[in-house]
């Protein structure tokens, strides 16, 4: 039996098998990934996009339907470089098909090479010597076989041969390859699919007398040859990156993606127009009725409001290649530290101590946003003024929490979760839902602690803990000593108007109209249980800190603050002169001043400002 016009069942059932086999060597491509940063997640990214499509799709007799589903599939699902540049091929593959229930290898053939030059078009900065180099040199080749081969089953069986050795040059081609003596990781990654392929449709057909001479025939290829060990025989037995060979390759830190609703006004060339001088590995990649924007960058929140500006985001999100490499290569410490976006902590603290942070949901007008990661406090005051309804947030997915939790789980022995005072969020619930699933998947001590607090006053309570586990506390130890110095956190915010608060739920609208008509203005707080309070009143904002101060004061001379930060929402002048009486009070710096979180300004609103502290 062979295979002498491809319609879409027959295409179809081969790319889920090719699927499922970069899925089964995702661990592989990850711990090759060196190229274009190294943040060990070509596997996972590859195989998400090829499984999360392939079992989306519902096939068609048409080769022309089936590939207009693998388009627009593959679009959607595609994550990180090698997933949207892998992505994108399919889709320019679908673009220059005419409409056909099947194609002859011939057409194929043509289709493919077509195809090359719209790929390379839309990647900003095409590197030769990675995924892009072996699909090239494959489609190519595949013209000339297809002059004397009419069997699709051959015709792949032959051109993997030119695949493999396009795989095997790129060692040699980019300076990262060479040092670590590897193979493109995508690279790699696209050849296990052509496998897939081929593996498939020779289980078929294996007791076919006709295929069997007709490749023997050939002599071209082992037919036990399918796993492209020797490719990567030769490579580097701890498939690792030096912390100097990272920093060099992380000028962006973070990769951004953005899936657009296409429309009338807004367009690729626009996009491309306002993104490429914002980071690198810029891929623009559409389908019949979406965009999906891939970019390295340092600002995904700005990279996120510019493109929503031009065409409706329908989904965004933000990974930090950073702390991905620092999971696979550089971890401090055998225990990982985690909390959520509410927990105010600066970036900079966070990369010293290996912080892992969640984000909670924000959504704004049907747009769904990350905390400190797709959306910043800035850029949550823009969408603001335009937003047709008042944003709501929510605690983060269960299924991104467990998968985050699940890799963690890959590379630590023991992990340490510190959430948002579950009076305020949903966020721990979540947190310990996650626990369990992991924990019925492996052997491995987590620890869950409530943390009762919120803001300035969690983020200290987080850091305490990250400093007992680099002094080399048992996870044990430190979760013993984070619970009792949760009881002596505090936090007390000044802020300047309850609206925020009456408009996001968290004071009823009665309350907030007897305080604008008698102009009292809070001191807001946290109790011993979690659960917003308000500590004390003043008739001025002037007076709330006055008090706010002599709080201060009162609790260094009974207890004595071990540390304490500032945060704001927009009120640098504010803060600064907070930062210089109560440095006057307390005879020392604050750990740290920030902005606090898109999600606490949520109900704090703009002008807001809090000391938070720690006492001995």
């Amino acid at each position: 039996m062979e295979i002498k016009r491809l319609d879409g069942h027959s295409f179809y059932a081969a790319f889920k098998h090719g699927a499922e086999l970069v899925e089964r060597n995702r661990k592989k491509l990850n711990e090759i990934n060196f190229f274009p940063v190294p943040d060990s997640d070509t596997g996972n990214n590859m195989s998400s996009t090829l499984v999360s499509a392939a079992l989306r799709i519902n096939p068609e007799t048409s080769i022309y339907h089936t590939f207009r589903d693998i388009s627009d599939y593959t679009i959607q699902t595609a994550r990180g470089n090698s997933g949207l540049i892998l992505a994108q091929f399919l889709n320019g593959f679908f673009r220059k098909m005419v409409r056909k229930n099947d194609l002859t290898t011939s057409e194929f053939a043509d289709n493919v090479r077509a195809t090359v030059p719209y790929l390379y078009e839309n990647i900003d900065d095409p590197h030769e010597g990675t995924m892009l180099t072996v699909i090239k040199d494959w489609a190519e080749q595949l013209p000339e076989l297809a002059e004397s081969i009419d069997d699709f089953v051959l015709l792949f069986e032959l051109s993997l041969t030119t695949a493999r050795r396009s795989l095997n040059r790129t060692r040699n081609q980019l300076k990262v390859h060479r040092e670590n003596n590897s193979v493109d990781a995508g690279a790699l990654g696209f050849v296990f699919f052509l496998e897939g392929i081929v593996s498939y449709w020779r289980s078929q057909f294996q007791d076919d007398k006709h295929y069997q001479e007709a490749f023997h025939q050939s002599g071209e290829l082992d037919q036990d040859d399918l796993t492209s060990d020797f490719v990567t025989s030769g490579l580097s037995e701890t498939g690792s990156i030096s912390q100097s060979q990272n920093e060099e390759q992380l000028s962006y830190r973070y990769c951004t993606e953005v899936l657009l609703q296409k429309n009338n006004s807004g367009s690729k060339s626009r996009l491309k127009e306002l993104l490429q001088e914002r980071g690198d590995s810029l891929v623009i990649a559409e389908s019949e009725d979406k965009i999906r924007i891939h970019l390295h960058t340092n600002h995904p929140e700005e990279v996120v409001f510019l493109a929503g500006k031009e065409v409706r985001i329908i989904e965004q999100k933000a990974d930090d290649m950073r702390r991905q490499y620092d999971i696979a290569h550089n971890r401090m410490s055998e225990i990982a530290l985690v909390t959520d976006s509410i927990a105010d902590l600066p970036l900079e603290i966070k990369d010293r101590y290996q912080i892992h942070t969640i984000p909670l949901n924000l959504m704004i007008d049907g747009v769904n946003f990350y905390d400190k990661s797709t959306i910043n406090l800035s850029y949550f005051f823009k969408y603001l003024e335009e937003a047709e309804e008042f944003p709501t947030s929510s605690q983060p997915s269960l299924d991104l929490t467990t998968d985050y939790l699940r890799k963690l789980s890959n590379h630590y022995s023991a992990i340490l979760l510190v959430a948002v005072s579950e009076k305020l969020s949903g966020t721990g619930q979540v947190f310990k839902q996650a626990v369990r699933q992991i924990q019925e998947e492996k052997d491995i001590a987590i620890s869950y602690v409530d943390s009762k607090l919120n803001s300035g006053a969690q983020g200290l309570l987080v850091l305490k803990a990250a400093e007992e586990i680099a002094r080399g506390r048992s996870l044990e130890e430190v979760t013993d000593i984070i619970k009792d110095h949760r009881s002596r956190a505090e936090i007390y915010v000044n802020v300047n108007t309850l609206d925020y608060m009456v408009r996001g739920g968290r004071v009823s609208p009665m309350k907030g109209l007897f305080a604008r008509l008698l102009n009292l203005k809070p001191i807001v707080s946290l109790d011993q249980e979690g659960s917003g309070t308000i500590k004390d009143k003043a008739l001025s904002r002037r007076g709330v800190s006055k008090k706010i101060k002599n709080l201060a004061r009162e609790i260094n001379d009974s207890r004595g603050i071990e540390k304490y930060a500032l945060v704001h929402s927009q009120a640098p002048d504010l803060i600064g002169e907070w930062q210089k009486d109560i440095q006057d009070i307390l005879g020392f710096q604050p750990e740290y001043i920030m902005e606090i979180s898109a999600i606490t300004a949520l109900n704090a609103g703009p002008g807001s400002v809090a000391l938070s502290l720690l006492s001995g």
